[in-house]
Parts: C-alpha cells; structure tokens; sequence
C-alpha cells in the first residue's frame, strides 16, 4: 500500500473518530441538558396571571382552565415555520397561552426568547385588543441580569411594534442581556400583530367550549 493511500485511510479513520465522539457528547449533553421545551406548569400560570390577570387564584387560573396553552392548529400558525422566517430577528417563538376566561377573556400570551450573554433568555408577554399589557421573565441565567431593573418593561406596555428597551432605560451594564430580552419583546410584538386575530378566535373557540362544559355542569341546556 502506497504512502498516499495509507494517509488518505489515516485521515478517514481520524475523521470518523471525531464524528463518533462529537455524536456521543451530543448524546450525553441531550441526557443531562435537555432542551428546553415550554409547557403550562403551575410556575408558568403564576407568571401568566401577574402580568394578564386571569382570576385571584394563580392555582384556580391553573387548574380549572382560566389560562390554556394554545395548539398550533388552533391558530393555524406553524411556529417553526414563522421562526425560519424571521431569523434576522435572532429571537424564536416557543409557545402561545390563552385566557378563555376571567377578568381578561381573550387575552393571549406569547412565549418566546433569544441568546443573551450566558443563557437563552424566555420571557412571556401578554396582549388584549391588540395591544402588549404585561411581560415579565420567564427563565435565565445572566451573568449581570441583576443590573437591569425590576420593572423591564413598564414603558413599553401599550406598544404594538418594535421597541428600544436601552433608548427607554439608559445604561444598565447589562447591554447583553437587555439585548436579548429585547429581541424577543420584539420578535413577540411582531407575531401578536401578525397573527392576533386568529390567536383571539381560537381562544373565542375555547370560551365557547369552557361555557359549554361549565352549562353541563350545572344541567343547563343551550338549545
């Protein structure tokens, strides 16, 4: 066997090694870091219902359906989709909530996040009558988050477009951070004005179930 050939076996059998480590450190990394996969928790209604009041209760918002996560063939949106076309925006959409019922029937809420200095940073933001009425962080793990304020997103409620957090807050020395949350604020406004409409139609749709199954409860008939 030639020299040539020998090398060229060598290089293959290297490359090979390094692709049969890389896939098991992929492998053991999904083990021990699995994606992150957003669900409706009891920690996620409480946050829901701080910043779109659903009912007095945050376990009554929970568990007797004031505050629903949204299918997407509900809405007729492809999440994924909308991602892939809008990646200029560095930030994703993750899931969408909705509040067939209580102080703000008709609500929804968007959950979506960006890469910040240390950590994808997920936040919620709530919208009624097209407009944003609450947000608030969901998840993240900044270095310098402590820097920002508490109230990150008191001068933007009422916003319906892109924002600019640092024109409204200043300097926070916490640029990176800030930036992140900041995408995703607006990643979230984008897809509320896009798809709003049939967001509140879906969750109308829900509404009309939940007061159904509340009539049959109480045995009263609706025709």
């Amino acid at each position: 066997m030639n020299r040539s050939v020998l090398n060229a076996l060598k290089a293959v059998a290297v490359l090979v090694a390094i692709t049969v480590v890389s896939v098991g450190i992929l492998a053991v990394c999904n083990m021990f870091f699995p994606k992150y996969v957003p669900k409706l928790d009891m920690d996620t209604a409480k946050k829901i219902n701080s910043i779109a009041k659903a009912c007095d209760s945050d376990e009554t918002a929970f568990k007797e359906g004031y505050i629903v996560l949204l299918n997407e063939d509900e809405y007729g949106v492809s999440i994924v989709d909308y991602n892939k076309n809008h990646k200029s925006r560095r930030a994703e959409i993750l899931a969408v909530y909705g509040e067939p019922k209580g102080f703000n029937t008709g609500a929804f809420i968007v959950e979506s996040a960006a890469g910040g200095r240390d950590s994808t940073v997920v936040i919620l933001c709530a919208y009624k009558d097209g407009a944003l009425i609450g947000a608030t962080v969901k998840k993240q793990n900044e270095s310098y988050f402590e820097k920002l304020p508490d109230d990150l997103f008191g001068s933007v409620l009422g916003s319906v477009g892109d924002v600019d957090l640092e024109a409204n807050l200043g300097k926070t020395y916490a640029t990176i951070s800030l930036g992140a949350v900041n995408r995703a604020l607006n990643m979230s406004n984008a897809f509320a004005s896009a798809h709003g409409e049939k967001i509140r139609e879906a969750i109308s749709v829900r509404s009309k179930s939940e007061l159904r199954g509340e009539n049959d409860k109480k045995g009263v008939r609706l025709d």
